[in-house]
C-alpha cells in the first residue's frame, strides 16, 4: 500500500522534473542587436530630410531649474523658440529674451551663439568633444544621427522590454558621464532620457510623451517633461507647428 506522504513526494518530484524540462526548452530572451536597431532606424527615417517646430515652455519651476545641468536648464530660459533640424548634424534655434533676438546654431562640430542687438557673435569648435553639442535626440527624434560620434550599446533590461521599450546607453569618446535612453520599440521615438554621473547618481531625467507621426516620415513626441535628480519637475515643453521636408538650405545653419 502506497502511503499518502510517499505519494505526495512522488508528485512533487515529478512536477519539479517537468518544470526543469520546460525551462530548459524555453529559449533565452532575444533582444535587438545594435546593428539591427540602426538598420531599423535607417529604414524608418529614410524619407526624413529636415524639420521645423515651435517649442513652448508651458510650465517652469524657477526654483528647480538651477539644480540641473545648465545645458538642459537652458531650454527653459525662453518662453518659446523656433527650432530647425537638418540631419545629420545641423540644428538652429531662434528665440527672444525680452527684446533681444537670440540665434543658437549647431553645424557639424561648431556651436554658434548670436545676439545681434548686443553685438554677440560667439563661435566655438566642439568637434573634439561632441557630447557638448545638441542634436535631434534632444527633441525626442530617433535618427541615424544617434550613432554620430558615439557608440550605442543596447542594454538587456527585462523591464524595458516588458514595457515595449529598447534601452540603450550612449558612449561618448570623452568623459565618464552615463547617458541612457529608452526608445519606443514599435515606432522608434524617444520615451525617456537620463544623464547620470560616474557614480550613477541621476543628474537629469526627461520624459517624452504624446507621439505623432509627422509627414509620414518620422515619429516625434509632442511633450517633454524635465526632472531633477531628486525627482522635482523642472519644466514642461510642448511642440507645435511642425513641418517636415521643406527644403531647408545648409546656409540657414551658418
Amino acid at each position: 500500500m502506497i502511503r499518502p506522504t510517499y505519494f505526495r513526494l512522488c508528485l512533487a518530484a515529478a512536477a519539479a522534473i517537468l518544470l526543469a524540462s520546460s525551462l530548459a526548452a524555453t529559449p533565452a530572451r532575444a533582444i535587438i542587436t545594435e546593428q539591427d536597431l540602426k538598420a531599423r532606424v535607417e529604414r524608418a527615417t529614410e524619407g526624413f530630410k529636415d524639420l521645423t517646430v515651435v517649442g513652448t515652455a508651458v510650465y517652469k519651476n524657477k526654483k528647480a531649474i538651477h539644480k540641473v545641468d545648465p545645458a538642459y536648464a537652458g531650454f527653459y530660459e525662453f518662453d518659446s523658440a523656433k527650432l530647425a533640424v537638418k540631419p545629420p548634424d545641423k540644428i538652429r534655434m531662434d528665440a527672444k529674451l525680452g527684446m533681444v533676438r537670440i540665434e543658437y546654431i549647431i553645424n557639424n562640430g561648431t556651436k554658434i551663439l548670436r545676439a545681434p542687438k548686443l553685438g554677440v557673435n560667439q563661435v566655438r569648435d566642439y568637434s573634439n568633444d561632441p557630447a557638448k553639442l545638441q542634436d535631434a535626440l534632444d527633441i525626442g527624434l530617433i535618427t541615424p544621427g544617434l550613432w554620430r560620434h558615439r557608440r550605442v550599446e543596447v542594454i538587456d533590461d527585462p523591464q524595458a522590454q516588458a514595457d515595449g521599450q529598447i534601452k540603450v546607453r550612449l558612449h561618448w569618446p570623452k568623459g565618464d558621464m552615463i547617458y541612457l535612453a529608452w526608445i519606443d520599440a514599435k515606432d522608434l521615438w524617444l520615451k525617456r532620457f537620463e544623464k547620470r554621473d560616474a557614480q550613477n547618481n541621476l543628474r537629469v531625467r526627461i520624459v517624452y510623451s504624446e507621439p505623432k507621426r509627422i509627414g509620414d516620415v518620422i515619429w516625434m513626441p509632442l511633450k517633454a517633461e524635465m526632472y531633477t535628480g531628486d525627482g522635482t519637475k523642472v519644466g514642461v515643453s510642448k511642440f507645435t507647428d511642425i513641418e517636415v521636408n521643406t527644403g531647408l538650405p545648409d546656409s540657414f545653419f551658418k
